[in-house]
């Protein structure tokens, strides 16, 4: 924007208002808001999920090759050496019931509490929302007025410069004197001041509005 000529200016148009505020959604301060919010729906499906914490099942699978290996023998039987083996599969399938009467009774009061949580976090969204959309009507109007007083002030720097070149021109011819001269130049000088006082003014109003709603309102060539 600094780099930003008068006739720069003359064909700057800001978008409308509601293309600001749609914009506006893109950035950090809505969506923290935005975020939270499904953050607590979320919670509200885990609430509403608790009641299976009360079961649990629980299972077992072993699979294996069991051996035996045995000597037998008596007064009458010699030594008798016996030797087995035998594929086996074991397992075993289990549930479990544990109930918190405090949480069983309070299941119903917690869901409640976090669609009230759901319900601020939204509450909370549009305020922010709403922060942001008086933020930029008033950059907005600002900008707005700027431009038009700008647009006004290049044109006094055109005037002023154009009856700065008739007094010089005269001076050098001897018309006018000198003090009409200065007079002239002081007028000139004046007229730019002013039309970069307000060209400060508007290029910080329209900074902040394409950094608040993320937006570009010129096309920046390289």
């Amino acid at each position: 924007y600094s780099t930003l000529q008068a006739n720069d200016y003359l064909n700057l148009k800001l978008p409308p208002l509601d293309v600001l505020f749609e914009n506006a959604k893109q950035g950090p301060v809505y969506q923290v808001a935005a975020v939270k919010e499904q953050l607590e729906k979320k919670t509200l499906s885990k609430e509403k999920r608790a009641v299976w914490s009360f079961f649990s099942i629980r299972g077992s699978y072993q699979y294996g090759t069991f051996s035996n290996d045995a000597t037998y023998s008596d007064l009458i039987t010699p030594v008798i050496n016996t030797y087995n083996t035998a594929a086996q599969t074991n397992y075993t399938v289990g549930g479990v019931i544990n109930i918190n009467f405090d949480q069983l009774f309070d299941l119903g009061a917690r869901v409640r509490r976090q669609r009230l949580n759901i319900s601020r976090a939204q509450l909370e969204k549009e305020e922010r929302f709403e922060e942001l959309q008086r933020e930029i009507i008033h950059l907005y109007v600002e900008a707005t007025a700027q431009l038009n007083i700008l647009k006004l002030r290049a044109e006094a720097i055109i005037l002023a410069n154009a009856q700065y070149e008739i007094t010089e021109k005269d001076f050098a011819n001897g018309t006018v004197d000198s003090s009409v001269l200065s007079t002239e130049k002081e007028k000139q000088s004046q007229a730019f001041e002013n039309f970069e006082n307000s060209k400060a003014l508007l290029n910080k109003s329209l900074i902040t509005l394409e950094v608040i709603t993320h937006s570009r309102f010129l096309n920046r060539k390289k």
